[in-house]
């Protein structure tokens, strides 16, 4: 988090006049030597000045300055030693959003060096962090020892967290927006499973980093209960990829998902290779492809493509429908006058027993047809009509 900007309640305590002030509600000067810094605003039910080095803030006390919050039961600063003493329960939030609780701090005047106990962390309304303790170095990094990290909501005091990673010390770059990790170890329902010497974790408010993202799990009655481990990696600033290794007892799948931005459209590609003991000594996998372009003329192209390995993968998997593939192109005009669209569809049926393509199934019924009599070959055409299957392509203009 970002604590220490320009934001140095000491700073702002210390141009204070001693004596004793009725005022629950002061504004002080950030920094007396520059006039452009906006003052900070100082609440709490007593604020007052004891040997006039000393300022006492304490009953509800909340400070605000340059988007940042910070609210404590009791606040002391000493001007001489240009030390600041917090009582808990503190809280501090960014402009961003991100959240640093503690019980107690000692922190010096700039708030860019000291030691909360009791410290967690909360970044993006999703990441929390909790320690034994944390300590502010230089400004930039928060080191906090003993971690427990998760993104899961624990209700209560007993209750583990579906995930977590235990670590000896985690190190936050502020500046670089990264999560350094010291002996970390992957808890599932508080069971080890994983364990790493180092491990680096892009924070959340970094959208765009290369690592690792969080893991899911997942349990079919078919694949068992298996992990997912996503993999960002991007490709520069208009594309990037990321890849997902699904492991269970009865699969090893390899996901992967690529996406590129260009001037006039985007693109997208979802896919998957799999070898898992349902289909033995067999590779299956399916790929899915889409995209919109803006074209010359005010047209635009859209275009959705679905493949599948086999007829139950679908099903096995839960990637994709699990009855009919339907693949199109589609050319769209809109103006303000007219409306001009023509598309070609390709449907693909999933269900197991039936023909996978209409028209091949059509051409044999018609060659049955031709070989029967006369009377029979009328019923059997009457038959067909009735029960003609969805056409292999449709056009519409």
């Amino acid at each position: 988090m970002r604590v220490a900007r320009q934001f140095c309640v000491a700073a702002l305590l210390a141009v204070a006049v001693p004596g004793t002030l009725a005022a629950q509600t002061t504004t002080l000067a950030a920094n007396a030597q520059n006039d452009d810094t906006e003052p900070a605003l100082l609440v709490a039910d007593s604020v007052f000045v004891e040997d006039s080095s000393r300022l006492i803030a304490s009953g509800n006390v909340e400070a605000l300055h340059d988007g940042l919050r910070l609210t404590a039961t009791r606040i002391l600063f000493d001007q001489d030693k240009g030390t600041l003493t917090i009582e808990g329960p503190i809280r501090i939030t960014d402009e961003t959003g991100n959240l640093l609780l503690a019980d107690a701090a000692e922190m010096n005047e700039g708030l860019r060096d000291g030691m909360l106990k009791g410290a967690r962390m909360v970044m993006d309304d999703q990441l929390q962090l909790a320690s034994v303790e944390a300590q502010r170095v230089g400004g930039r990094y928060t080191q906090l020892s003993r971690v427990a990290v998760t993104s899961c909501q624990v209700c209560g005091r007993n209750e583990v967290p579906l995930w977590q990673i235990r670590a000896d010390r985690v190190i936050h770059d502020e500046e670089e927006r990264q999560l350094w990790f010291e002996g970390a170890q992957l808890r599932v329902l508080d069971v080890p499973v994983f364990w790493w010497p180092q491990l680096r974790l892009p924070d959340p408010s970094l959208k765009r980093a290369r690592g690792f993202l969080t893991p899911t799990l997942r349990s079919t009655s078919l694949l068992g209960t298996g992990i997912r481990v996503p993999y960002f990696i991007p490709l520069g600033d208009h594309q990037d990829i990321t890849l997902t290794p699904y492991v269970s007892p009865e699969t090893r799948t390899l996901e992967a998902r690529y996406r590129r931005a260009f001037s006039n459209g985007t693109i997208e590609l979802n896919g998957a290779v799999t070898r898992d003991t349902l289909v033995p000594d067999a590779t299956r996998g399916y790929l899915f492809a889409e995209g919109e372009f803006g074209l010359t003329g005010d047209f635009t192209l859209e275009f959705d493509i679905q493949s599948v390995s086999d007829d139950s993968y679908f099903n096995e998997y839960d990637y994709g429908p699990s009855e009919r593939l339907e693949s199109s192109v589609t050319l769209t005009r809109a103006r303000r006058d007219d409306f001009l669209q023509g598309d070609i569809t390709h449907f693909e049926t999933l269900r197991l027993g039936r023909e996978r393509h209409p028209a091949l199934d059509r051409r044999q019924r018609r060659v049955r047809e031709a070989l029967l009599p006369g009377p029979h070959r009328r019923r059997a055409a009457t038959r067909h009509r009735a029960s003609q299957p969805l056409p292999l392509f449709r056009h519409r203009l």
